[in-house]
């Protein structure tokens, strides 16, 4: 990846509502290349998506959970699993592991009623033969863009 892909990124990281201007003159770079570089960023697929974040307490998410699942290991039920757990809209991230578990979800919700009828649902999956569940408590650190920016400086 070229220095200035990096930098353009960079800035992107950090304000992706910032002209693009703006960026060109914090990169040393005119707004037409700019422009141009983050076309063939986002044609590459190094750009997947500009994206708003928003605060989950805001519109009524009050609990962030991570629920650990222990699965039948026949790779049919996993992926009937997968389907299914991807339509449950409480579901943020859903990852495979290897492990004592065979996945971790995080899941947002707006109380614990609406946390226990989504683990029931999950529990009523075929194959599911366990879950443990951890409620966040409080968020400590939620910078997601930190490893990117950290792996977009130029090494010394």
């Amino acid at each position: 990846m070229k220095k200035i892909d990096k930098k353009i990124l960079s800035q992107l990281m950090l304000d992706n509502q910032q002209p693009i201007s703006e960026i060109g003159k914090k990169v040393g770079a005119t707004r037409q290349t700019v422009a141009k570089r983050i076309t063939q960023l986002k044609g590459s697929g190094i750009i997947n998506s500009f994206t708003t974040r928003l605060n989950p307490e805001k519109i009524g998410l009050g609990t962030k959970a991570y629920i650990f699942l222990r699965e039948d290991p026949k790779t049919e039920l996993r992926r009937r699993n997968e389907v299914s757990i991807k339509r449950l809209q409480q579901v943020s991230k859903f990852y495979r592991l290897f492990g004592r578990y065979s996945a971790i979800l995080e899941a947002w919700v707006r109380d614990d009623k609406e946390l226990t009828n989504l683990v029931k649902k999950i529990h009523g999956l075929k194959g599911v033969q366990e879950t443990e569940t951890f409620i966040v408590h409080s968020t400590i650190k939620d910078k997601p863009e930190d490893p990117f920016l950290q792996a977009l400086k130029p090494r010394n």
